[in-house]
């Protein structure tokens, strides 16, 4: 939980094991949110011409998935700062 904290939230006081632990999560979970961002277009390409509800949702769920992935690659960045 330390890891995930100090990774998603700013201004967080870690020891340096932390801070080096959150460091080495950022490009996971930017490649996980990536692999979420496209399994999302194909559900938005596959369902928006079926079912109007379901292609929504999915594009519902593509925008927060890719503001969840701009904020992992602003603080994968930010923690890099902070442990070198």
């Amino acid at each position: 939980m330390e890891v995930l904290n100090t990774f998603w939230r700013r201004n967080v006081d870690a020891p340096s094991r932390i801070k080096e632990a959150a460091r080495q999560y950022g490009p996971v979970a930017v490649l996980c949110l990536v692999a979420i961002s496209a399994e999302l277009a194909l559900v938005i390409g596959v369902s928006i011409s079926r079912s109007f509800v379901v292609g929504t949702l999915a594009v519902a769920a593509e925008v927060l998935a890719m503001l969840s992935l701009w904020w992992a690659v602003v603080r994968t960045r930010e923690v890099k700062k902070l442990t070198h």
